[in-house]
C-alpha cells in the first residue's frame, strides 16, 4: 500500500501543487523535493506525516501522537499570503484519503463561500463557528491501515535526527547491549513511526536476532565415521551455518555494513561477551571498530536510515526475504545532512536502489545525490520536483556539479598519490611540467657542479601545468599542507605564476630570461648563443619568424624575428643537448638551483 498523491493549495510558498506519485510497474519509484530553504519542502512532508501518523492511530494505541489529535498544527497563519483558504489531500492506492480545510474566517463569516472549496464534503462538514475541518476515511476503505502498518515498514526520520557519538556521552561507549522488551498486546506495534536517535534500539534488535539464530536457526549435520565395527560407527555432529528469518536479516544487516564502509567480505559483525557486549565491526577477523557509536557522523546516519527500516519491517506480521522484498514508506527530511560527498554520490544511491518496493519520500539540497541517482537508477528511474511549483526537475540541471565532483576526486586522488610517494620518500618532492624539464635539470646539475644539492629532491614529471595546479588546489586547506617533506611545484616561466608559500607546499615560476631567443618553456634559459648554433646544426629544431615591417596609419610598426622548438623536435632537442651541451649553455640552470637550494634551507 503506498501513496498515490497529494494535493496542495494554498499552503505556505505552495499555491497550486497536485503530485501523481509514480511507480515502475509496482514499484514505487523515489520522489525528491527540492527547492530553496523556505520553498515549502517540510510543509510537503509535514502534511504526508499527518496522514500517515492518522491512519497508524486507527491501528495502534502506542503512537507518538494520542488518538483523535494531529501531528500537524492548522491555523490560519499558514494560509498563502493574499489567499482566503488551505486545502490539502493526501490520497492512498485503496481510495483511503485524509483532508483538511483551513479557512482565515470562520464558515459563518464568510458568504458565499469560494466556488474553490463550497463544492468538497469536507466544507460541508466543517461547523459554522469553525475555521479549519479535519476528515479521514481509513474506516471506508478496511485494509488500508492493515496493509500500510501491519505488513510493511512506515517510518520518519525528520532533519532533528542525531545520536550522542562515543566520545562525547561516555555511556555510549560502555553501556551493553540488551535485549528488546517486546509488548504482545493488541494494539500495540513495539514500533517507532518518527525516528530520531534509534542506533541504541537498532543495537539491542540486532542481538535479539543474534540470539534468535543461534538459539532456533543453527544448522547441524551429524555425519557417522567407521569404527571398525561392521555396521557401527561415531556420530560426529558438524556445524552447517544457519538458516531461517533471522538468519537472513542478519545476512542482509551484513551486506548493509559492506555498502556503507565500502568494503568488501571481509568485513563483518561483530557481538561482545557477556561482560562486555558491544556490536562491534570486524575487517579480516580482527576488530575494527569495537563499538558501533563510533562511527563517523555520516555512517551513524546511513546506518540509522537502513537498518531502521530493515528492523521496522522485521518487526512487521510481513515475512522477511532480503532487501528486495522490504516494502513501506520512508520519509525523510534533508537526506544529505551529514554526508560527505561520496556517501551523497555513491553510497546513498546505491542504498536506496537496494529497496525497490519501498515509497521512499525525501528532501535534499544535494545536486550529487541527485546525479549519483541518475547513474544508478537511470533518468527515469526516479522522480525530482522542484518546489514549491511542484514542477519536475531535469537532473541534467545540475550536470556541472558532476563535472566539479570528479574534478575533485581526481584532485583528491592526486593528493593521496602524492602523500603516499612523500611518505615514502625521505626527500622533499619536486614536481616540473615534463620529463624533458627533469633531462635538463639533471644536466645541469652534473655540468654545473649542483648535483649535491638535486640528490636532495625526489623529481617528479607532473605532466603539465594544469596537472600542477591540480595539486596546488588540493593542497588549499591550510591543514592539508601539513605534510612530512617539502612539495615544491616548479612551473615554466611562460606561466606567470606568482611565487607562493601554503604551509610545507611552495609554487616556483622559473625565472625568464627576457633577452634569449625562445621565449616560452624552460628552453627559455638557454642563451642565444646556444639557440643559434643548435639552428646551424640542426635547423628542424627551431622554427623561425623572420622580423615584418608594416606600415600603420602612415606609422612604420617593426615586429621582431620569433624563434621557436618546433613541437615535434623538443624532445630530439633535448636528446642532442643533453648529449653535446656545456657548461656555457646551461649557466642560467643556476638561478634555479639558488632558488630551490633557498626553499630547502628555508624553515
Amino acid at each position: 500500500m503506498y501513496i498515490s498523491n497529494i494535493q496542495i493549495n494554498n499552503y505556505g510558498p505552495i499555491t497550486d501543487l497536485s503530485l501523481d506519485f509514480p511507480f515502475n510497474g509496482q514499484n514505487p519509484k523515489p520522489v525528491l523535493l527540492v527547492g530553496q530553504n523556505g520553498a515549502g519542502k517540510s510543509l510537503f512532508l509535514a502534511n504526508i506525516i499527518n496522514a500517515l501518523i492518522t491512519g497508524r492511530q486507527d491501528e495502534y494505541d502506542d503512537n507518538e501522537v494520542e488518538q483523535g489529535r494531529v501531528y500537524k498544527y492548522r491555523m490560519p497563519s499558514y494560509i498563502s499570503s493574499g489567499k482566503s483558504y488551505s486545502y490539502i489531500k493526501v490520497q492512498f492506492q485503496s481510495g483511503a484519503k485524509v483532508e483538511e480545510l483551513q479557512l482565515t474566517n470562520k464558515k459563518s463569516a464568510v458568504n458565499p463561500p469560494d466556488a474553490n472549496y463550497a463544492g468538497l464534503d469536507i466544507y460541508q462538514i466543517m461547523p459554522p463557528e469553525e475555521t479549519s475541518a479535519f476528515s479521514a476515511s481509513f474506516s471506508q476503505h478496511p485494509g488500508t491501515t492493515d496493509s500500510l502498518f501491519k505488513k510493511q515498514c512506515c517510518l520518519y526520520f525528520p532533519v532533528h535526527r542525531n545520536e550522542e557519538p562515543a566520545w562525547l556521552n561516555i555511556e555510549n561507549a560502555t553501556r551493553r547491549a540488551n535485549f528488546t522488551k517486546l509488548k504482545n498486546i493488541s494494539r500495540q506495534s513495539n514500533r517507532d513511526f518518527v525516528v530520531s536517535s534509534p542506533l541504541e534500539s537498532n543495537r539491542n534488535w540486532m542481538l535479539d536476532l543474534a540470539l534468535d539464530r543461534s538459539l532456533y536457526e543453527t544448522q547441524i549435520n551429524n555425519i557417522i565415521l567407521p569404527n571398525g565395527q561392521p555396521g557401527q560407527g561415531i556420530t560426529l555432529p558438524i556445524f552447517g551455518g544457519y538458516i531461517g528469518e533471522s538468519s537472513a536479516v542478519f545476512q542482509t544487516i551484513q551486506k548493509l555494513i559492506r555498502i556503507i564502509m565500502r568494503q568488501g567480505e571481509n568485513v563483518r559483525l561483530g557481538l561482545g561477551g557477556r561482560k562486555s557486549r558491544q556490536i562491534t565491526i570486524m575487517k579480516d577477523e580482527i576488530e575494527w571498530i569495537p563499538n558501533i557509536f563510533q562511527l563517523s557522523t555520516g555512517e551513524t546516519q546511513l546506518l540509522n536510515f537502513f537498518l531502521t527500516i530493515i528492523k521496522d519491517f522485521d518487526l512487521s506480521e510481513a515475512s522477511f526475504v532480503d532487501m528486495s522484498n522490504v516494502k513501506g514508506i520512508v520519509v525523510i527530511d534533508e537526506i544529505d545532512t551529514h554526508l560527505h560527498t561520496t556517501q551523497q554520490m555513491n553510497v546513498l544511491p546505491e542504498l536506496i536502489a537496494s529497496f525497490p518496493k519501498v515509497q521512499f519520500i525525501i528532501t535534499t539540497h544535494s545536486p550529487l545525490f541527485l546525479l549519483g541517482l541518475k547513474q544508478k537508477l537511470g533518468a527515469d528511474g526516479f522522480h525530482a520536483v522542484q518546489m514549491p511549483q511542484g514542477s519536475p526537475v531535469a537532473v541534467e540541471e545540475f550536470s556541472e556539479f558532476g563535472d566539479a565532483y570528479e574534478a575533485f576526486i581526481q584532485t583528491e586522488r592526486h593528493k593521496e598519490e602524492i602523500n603516499t610517494r612523500i611518505e615514502e620518500s625521505q626527500k622533499p618532492l619536486l614536481y616540473v611540467e615534463g620529463d624533458y624539464d627533469i633531462r635538463y635539470l639533471k644536466t645541469a646539475a652534473k655540468l654545473l657542479n649542483r648535483e649535491a644539492l638535486l640528490d636532495m629532491l625526489r623529481i617528479e614529471d607532473g605532466n603539465g601545468f594544469g596537472n600542477l595546479d591540480k595539486i596546488w588546489r588540493g593542497y588549499e586547506n591550510p591543514t592539508n599542507s601539513v605534510l612530512p617533506q617539502k612539495l615544491i611545484l616548479l612551473y615554466d616561466c611562460d606561466t606567470k605564476k606568482s611565487d607562493v608559500d601554503k604551509g610545507q607546499v611552495y609554487k616556483r615560476t622559473m625565472p625568464v630570461q627576457l633577452e634569449n631567443p625562445i621565449a616560452i618553456g624552460i628552453e627559455n634559459l638557454f642563451p642565444e648563443k646556444t639557440i643559434l648554433t643548435l639552428e646551424e646544426t640542426n635547423p628542424q629544431f627551431i622554427d623561425f619568424q623572420p622580423a615584418v615591417s608594416k606600415r600603420v596609419r602612415n606609422t612604420t610598426v617593426e615586429t621582431p624575428a620569433i624563434r621557436s622548438v618546433n613541437k615535434d623536435e623538443k624532445g630530439n632537442m633535448c636528446n642532442w643537448i643533453c648529449e653535446h651541451g656545456t657548461k656555457e649553455d646551461f649557466n642560467n640552470f643556476d638561478k634555479i638551483f639558488d632558488l630551490l637550494e633557498e626553499i630547502l634551507k628555508s624553515n
